[in-house]
């Protein structure tokens, strides 16, 4: 059976924010992977928004940006990581 998704939590150790990390298949060929700001207990403080999404085409790539998203949240600032995402991946276009 093929892996459904991962689900990492994380604590910023400069910052101390807790993050959830959340990779999940959207179709065959497609992965997401979310990264939510968390409450004390890893609850998502917004569940319909999360701080920014990436999205995969294999499952090798969405497991490898997974591992990097999850080491990289714990050791660097988070602000740095979302802006430096936000830059790359396009907003979603407005919904009818």
């Amino acid at each position: 059976m093929a892996e459904k998704g991962l689900f990492n939590k994380v604590k910023n150790k400069p910052t101390r924010q807790k993050f959830v990390v959340s990779t999940i298949r959207k179709d065959e060929d497609l992965f997401e992977t979310a990264i939510f700001a968390t409450n004390f207990f890893y609850l998502p403080r917004r569940w319909d928004q999360p701080e920014f999404i990436v999205t995969s085409s294999t499952p090798a790539e969405a497991w490898d940006l997974h591992a990097k998203l999850a080491v990289r949240l714990t050791h660097e600032f988070p602000a740095r990581i979302i802006k430096e995402y936000c830059e790359v991946t396009p907003s979603k276009p407005p919904q009818d």
